[in-house]
């Protein structure tokens, strides 16, 4: 008798896996000011707001920039007000 099944880890598609990473690179961030509406927003709502947007493809390469951003500055705060600019604008 084997216990082979217990050990079994979900898979997660490429979309979820970046979800995850999404969540995981921007849980330092509290919230993002967006400056052309006086307003912010929790960084909760403005991922949940980029996974329903994003394509896997956008969500993917937006993964990546913000790894780049990471490295290059400490702060994303701006790069995080632009993206949520351009999705109030999308909509």
């Amino acid at each position: 008798m084997t216990n082979s099944h217990i050990c079994e880890k979900p898979v997660l598609t490429k979309h979820e896996y970046y979800q995850n990473l999404l969540k995981s690179e921007l849980h330092s961030v509290k919230s993002v000011k967006i400056p052309t509406v006086n307003d912010s927003i929790c960084i909760l709502e403005l991922v949940d707001w980029i996974i329903e947007e994003y394509s896997p493809k956008q969500l993917e390469c937006l993964v990546t920039e913000i790894k780049i951003m990471k490295k290059r500055t400490t702060n994303i705060k701006a790069f995080l007000a632009i993206i949520a600019i351009g999705l109030m604008n999308k909509n």
